[in-house]
Order: C-alpha cells, then sequence, then structure tokens
C-alpha cells in the first residue's frame, strides 16, 4: 500500500507529465503550422512560376520548358507537373511521375489547396496542386475562361520532418530526465510538508490514558492547514482529558458515597445476625437497612438521570406550558419543608407565562433548585421570581443563607460537589442535583447560572428560550 507521501509525488509527476506533453504538442504545432505555412508559399510560387509556361495547343495543354524552373528549389525529390482535367499526368520537371494522382486533385479551388501524400517508397511529400484556367475568345453561358488541367508543385519537407525527429529524440531523452528531477523535487518538498504530520502521529501514538492530561501534539510554526489540524486535535484531547477527569472524579465520589450506605446496612446486618436480639431490636436494624437503602436508590436514580442528560439520551416532550403555573404548584409542594426550615417562600411572577418547553424537566430543575436553597437556608426567606423579555423567560431563587464561596461558583454545578462539606448528608442529599439541573438546563435550550447576593446569600438564574 502506498503511503501518502508517495501518492503526493505519483500525483504531482503524472500532472507534470500531462502539463508537459501538452506544452510541447501546442508548441510543436505552432512551429510547424509556421514552417508548413512556409513551405506552401515556396510551393505556390513554384506552382505560379509554371502556370505561366503553360500554353494550348490543339486544344491540349503544354508545359513549356524553363530554364528557371531550376532555380525553384524544390530539392531532390521535388517536382513541378502538369494534369489534365481528368488528371492525367501530361508533363513536368523532377521526379514528377513517381508520385500517384490523390482523389482530392480534381477538387482544387481555385486558390489551390496543399496536402501531404506518401510516394510507394514511403517518401512523403508537400503537393500544392492548383487549377489552371484558358481565357476564350468568345464566354460561354457568360464564363470567358475554362479550366484546362492542374499544376501541382511538391517538395520532401526536410525541415520539418528534422524538426519532428528533433522533437521525438528530445522527448525521449527529456521527458524522464525531467520526472527523474520533478520526482526528486516532489520528494524532497512532500516529505517537508508531511514532516510535520508524521511528529504529529509519532506524538499521538504516545498519548495514552495515563499521558492525557500532559502530552500534546507539536503545533508546526507555519500557519497552514497542518498547524490548523494540530491545534483541533489538541483541543480535543483538552476535552478528552477533562472528561477523563471528570469521569475519575465521578467515579470516585460515586463509590464514596455508595460504600456509606453499603457499609451501614452490612453492619446493621452483622450487628443483627451477631447473636439473636429481640424482636424490636431487629426491627431497628430493619428500619436503618431500610433508610440506607432508600439513600442508595436515590442516589443511583440521580446517576442514571444524570448519565441520561449528559449522553442526550434524555426523553424531552416539547409543549406549550404555563411556568407560572409549575413555579407556584413546586412552591406548594415544598411549603411544608420550608415552613419546618423556619423559610419563608415567597414568588413574585405575572399571572402567566407561556413557553414551549419539557414541562418534566423544567420541574426538575426548579424542584432541585429549590430543595438546595431551602437546605441551606435556615430562619431565612427565598424569593422565587419569573420574568419575560425578548423571547426568553427567566427564573430567579434567592436565598437569605450564607452564600456560596467565590471559590467554588465554577464548581457548583459537577456531580457530587458540595460547596459546604460539613454538610455531606443534609437531607438525604447525594450532591447531584445541581449536576442534573445544569445538564437538563442545556437539554432545553437554555442555561443556569449560580452568584452571590451583595446583601448576602445565593441566587440561581435559569434563562430559558420562549420556544427553543
Amino acid at each position: 500500500m502506498l503511503t501518502l507521501r508517495w501518492r503526493l509525488v505519483l500525483v504531482n509527476l503524472l500532472v507534470f507529465l500531462i502539463t508537459l506533453i501538452v506544452l510541447v504538442a501546442v508548441i510543436s504545432n505552432q512551429i510547424l503550422g509556421h514552417l508548413y505555412e512556409q513551405l506552401d508559399r515556396d510551393l505556390a510560387q513554384a506552382g505560379m512560376h509554371a502556370m505561366a509556361h503553360v500554353l494550348l495547343e490543339d486544344g491540349r495543354p503544354l508545359l513549356m520548358p524553363d530554364r528557371d524552373q531550376g532555380e525553384m528549389a524544390l530539392g531532390s525529390h521535388g517536382f513541378v507537373r502538369l494534369l489534365d482535367t481528368r488528371g492525367n499526368v501530361l508533363s513536368g520537371t523532377g521526379e514528377y511521375d513517381r508520385l500517384g494522382v490523390a482523389d482530392r486533385t480534381l477538387s482544387a479551388p481555385d486558390g489551390g489547396s496543399a496536402y501531404n501524400q506518401r510516394r510507394a517508397d514511403g517518401v512523403l511529400l508537400r503537393v500544392f496542386n492548383q487549377p489552371v484556367y484558358s481565357s476564350l475568345d468568345r464566354p460561354l453561358n457568360g464564363e470567358n475562361r475554362i479550366k484546362i488541367g492542374y499544376v501541382q508543385a511538391a517538395r520532401q519537407p526536410e525541415e520539418i520532418l528534422e524538426l519532428i525527429d528533433q522533437i521525438r529524440r528530445s522527448l525521449m531523452i527529456g521527458i524522464p530526465l525531467a520526472l527523474a528531477i520533478a520526482g526528486l523535487a516532489s520528494l524532497i518538498a512532500s516529505r517537508k510538508a508531511l514532516q510535520s504530520l508524521t511528529m504529529m502521529s509519532e506524538s499521538a501514538a504516545a498519548i495514552s490514558a495515563d499521558s492525557l492530561a500532559e502530552r500534546r501534539l507539536p503545533v508546526p510554526k507555519p500557519r497552514d492547514e497542518v498547524q490548523a489540524l494540530a491545534l483541533s486535535f489538541n483541543a480535543t484531547l483538552e476535552r478528552l482529558a477533562a472528561a477523563f477527569s471528570r469521569q475519575r472524579r465521578f467515579t470516585a465520589d460515586a463509590s464514596h458515597e455508595l460504600r456509606t450506605p453499603v457499609t451501614a446496612i452490612l453492619g446493621q446486618a452483622e450487628l443483627a445476625l451477631s447473636r439473636p436480639r429481640t424482636p424490636e431490636v431487629y426491627q431497628e436494624s430493619l428500619v436503618r437497612i431500610q433508610g440506607e437503602a432508600e439513600r442508595m436508590q436515590r442516589l443511583i436514580g440521580r446517576m442514571l438521570a444524570l448519565a441520561r442528560a449528559e449522553s442526550g439520551q434524555q426523553i424531552l416532550d416539547f409543549a406549550p406550558t404555563d411556568a407560572v403555573a409549575v413555579v407556584r404548584t413546586l412552591v406548594d409542594t415544598l411549603a411544608p419543608q420550608a415552613v419546618a426550615q423556619g423559610v419563608d417562600l415567597q414568588v413574585t411572577a405575572p399571572p402567566s407565562v407561556i413557553l414551549t418547553t419539557d414541562a418534566d424537566s423544567l420541574t426538575q430543575i426548579l424542584l432541585n433548585v429549590l430543595e438546595n436553597a431551602i437546605a441551606y437556608t435556615g430562619q431565612g426567606r427565598i424569593d422565587v421570581s419569573l420574568a419575560q423579555d425578548a423571547g426568553m423567560v427567566t427564573f430567579q431563587v434567592s436565598d437569605t443563607g450564607p452564600g456560596i464561596d467565590p471559590e467554588a461558583l465554577e464548581q457548583i454545578f459537577e456531580p457530587f460537589y458540595r460547596a459546604d462539606p460539613s454538610r455531606r448528608h443534609h437531607g438525604g442529599s447525594v450532591g447531584l442535583g445541581l449536576a442534573l439541573t445544569h445538564e437538563l438546563a442545556h437539554l432545553l435550550g437554555g442555561r443556569i447560572e449560580a452568584a452571590n447576593r451583595p446583601e448576602g446569600g445565593a441566587v440561581f438564574t435559569l434563562t430559558l428560550p420562549v420556544r427553543p
């Protein structure tokens, strides 16, 4: 199998060969045409000179001897001859009887015509054929002249044949030499051009999952397609490294989160089975096991939902939805939980805001944000506002809690991340709600952002298009 370098070399050689052949053909045809025009003019001049010595004797044309005919340079195989109207050879000078009469002779125009004709012995001659007319004393049907025969002047095109032979010899020597030079130049140029690709290929082959975060492809200095490829590939590696990092962190966090309930379940089971106990003790152990199992079930459910959202496999049903009704329903549902936490829930919204979205995903987003706000706001207030402007609907959930550490704002939507590690299991939270919220917002064509209020507390802003 040919490598890319050799394919480029072969293509360059093929293009060079075709270009060279076309160039030689065009130049050769122009030169040959010029030489044939010059030769035809000489032959026409010789024919005209012979026509001046054609006489009619008893109604038959005769070519009178001409002592100046020898001065007309017709070569060793050239001739001048006279033919009658039927194409029969009457007389001539030179080797005129060794060339047959072509069929085109009798159809020559008044101005004459030139053509190539080969003798029986293979000698090629250039023939100029012109009809001869005689004037009449008495015009016939308005014509005062009559065709009495044809004068032919022929000559071997030595210069043209020699030029063709020289071109043939030059091509036999020059084309292989030119191809060799062009091939060597193409090989050097392609090697230099593909050197960056070779280095990139070797560097890419040396990158593994362990070195993905450190190693990158070398970027060539010339600003060309190869540099753009290297930059694009490095950007892809950056995204892959980030994805690998998130995957490792997700796996480690998920393992840690799952280990806690599994350990608790095993501990309670081993304690219950270590010796006979009363039904009340067994029931207490089962209640604890049930609680840990439910916590693990919630964790697995959130993990599956997040995986579906990140992979784009979340089933969405876009339909006209009243966002105000969704918000008020959620507030009514969470009101008992807010009262238990000492939180005052307030809603500021117009009577109705209709947007086309997936109602279940919107509900899940707002539910996660409100539960998070209630969990981290003790003895405070949560304001939920809703507004529509320029084809966008904006939801805001602000609280009077402790706010978010500024260094944690960029990581707040990552899986299993908690800005307050001391409250890891508060309210059964598994640290996946905001990550799921972030992915669902993107699936709905919007975005969600977190910030701190100047007067204290956190604010989450969800922006969705009226029509996705």
